[in-house]
């Protein structure tokens, strides 16, 4: 089987896997946060300063790139079909190292499967960074075996992949100390040093003109503290299922671990232990354990695995089970992104209808941030993730006193109020808050998706 076969097969598996979810707007709450923002940074919008979240700038330049071309919903999704497809792609020919072509091409295939089965089936951020990490194990494997000179090239992509997701920082350690694990067998400790320097020069240069640019500007602190302080600010929630959401992942996560230990025994591959081992422990080491939390997983797993997806068998029973999975999942899920489409436009038209009504922007509360967008509505706060305003987590995490910055919301009288309803978020400080206000100021006009649309009566 020819590389261009490979190439397109997976290709075509990926349109396939995802093509049901493109333009979906309600697919995830990160990527409507995500697309928000780079919808105003073409407004000139300064994240961590304007509008705030913690996410690395490397992410909200893709979000403005899908902003800039198209419907950004469909360009947001098409550039993680891309993504995935690519990284599939990379992983099937970094498997042609210990496997033969059919089990190559499974291996990718596998990565294609499970992403869409572990909450990345639109855009969630290691769709895209997993691309990078994948580039620069591949890098590192050739550089080891002497084939090319790619250990600065593999800690570049590394430091890309920082400025989407911090927690590539683990993976991107095990890179760098198995590069200089090779040096310092072959070279003078001299030469090791000046490459260790090199490697980690190259991993840090894309945060550190990140950072230039915002000390630049005058927002240096505001940049460490979106990137740096809020993250170990974060605590967990008290009364999280973070253990039963754990082993929620770790039951999808069964047929490709166990194919990967299985691959990494039949082909005793050192570097391919290690970046499994620092790819578990980076997931273990990072909390709450949502299931896209895990996605980055799935690239090691998905090469050592390919060891085994050479035998028939194998290959039967990791389709059968995928298979399995996808129809338990929902796939193709026909008709759910019609119906969100429409919902969202339903409820951005009775929100637009009501601003005409009285001046001032809409508030969303445990609500879908999107709404902001479709409405084309201001926005009352410079944190309009709902949930960094409600979360317990939040509450020490942002830079302000979430109870405060709701009050000051509320005073300004919003004339829509956009709410949800979380279960645990009942007893939050901003949410009775915000429900007296509405007991006592609005009357519910529409419902729709779980989302409550109110009015200002008075």
């Amino acid at each position: 089987m020819s590389r261009r076969s490979v190439w397109l097969i997976l290709l075509l598996a990926a349109v396939a896997l995802r093509l049901p979810d493109i333009g979906n707007p309600l697919i995830d709450v990160d990527e409507q946060m995500y697309l928000l923002v780079g919808e105003r940074m073409w407004a000139g919008a300064l994240p961590y300063v304007d509008i705030w979240d913690r996410k690395p700038i490397g992410l909200f330049l893709i979000a403005a790139a899908a902003n800039g071309v198209g419907e950004p919903w469909v360009t947001y999704h098409l550039l993680a079909l891309a993504a995935a497809a690519a990284t599939a792609g990379i992983i099937a020919g970094f498997a042609r190292r210990h496997a033969g072509p059919a089990g190559a091409l499974a291996a990718g295939l596998l990565y294609l499967v499970w992403i869409a089965l572990l909450g990345g089936r639109g855009g969630q951020s290691p769709v895209f960074y997993n691309l990078l990490i994948a580039g620069a194990a591949w890098l590192v494997a050739e550089t080891i075996a002497g084939r090319r000179r790619g250990g600065v090239a593999a800690m570049l992509l590394v430091g890309l992949a920082l400025q989407i997701k911090p927690t590539v920082v683990f993976e991107g350690v095990y890179f760098a100390l198995a590069l200089l694990a090779v040096r310092w067998r072959r070279e003078p400790w001299p030469a090791s040093l000046r490459a260790a320097l090199l490697y980690g020069g190259a991993a840090l240069l894309p945060t550190v003109v990140a950072a230039t640019v915002y000390v630049a500007a005058g927002h240096g602190e505001a940049w460490w503290f979106a990137n740096v302080e809020s993250i170990l600010l974060r605590r967990p929630t008290p009364g999280d299922a973070i253990a039963l959401r754990m082993l929620g992942v770790i039951v999808v996560l069964l047929v490709p671990a166990g194919l990967a230990i299985a691959g990494l025994v039949r082909r005793k591959q050192g570097f391919l232990i290690g970046w499994v081992a620092a790819a578990v422990i980076g997931w273990l080491l990072v909390p709450p354990y949502f299931n896209h939390y895990a996605l980055p997983l799935l690239l090691p797993f998905a090469v050592a695995a390919a060891a085994v997806l050479d035998r028939p068998a194998m290959r039967w029973l990791a389709a059968l089970a995928g298979a399995a999975l996808l129809l338990l999942s929902g796939y193709p899920h026909l008709g759910e992104t019609r119906a969100a489409r429409d919902a969202v436009a339903g409820l951005a038209a009775r929100i637009e209808a009501l601003r005409r009504r009285a001046p001032g922007c809409l508030f969303v509360v445990e609500a879908p941030p999107v709404l902001y967008s479709a409405s084309r509505s201001c926005l009352p706060t410079r944190y309009p993730f709902p949930f960094h305003l409600v979360e317990a987590s939040e509450a020490g995490a942002i830079g302000t006193d979430p109870t405060a910055e709701v009050a000051r919301i509320l005073a300004t009288r919003p004339p829509v109020i956009a709410v949800g309803d979380i279960a645990r978020n009942r007893r939050r400080p901003t949410v009775i808050l915000v429900r007296r206000a509405l007991a006592a100021r609005y009357r519910r006009v529409t419902s729709n998706t779980g989302v409550d649309l109110f009015e200002l009566a008075n």
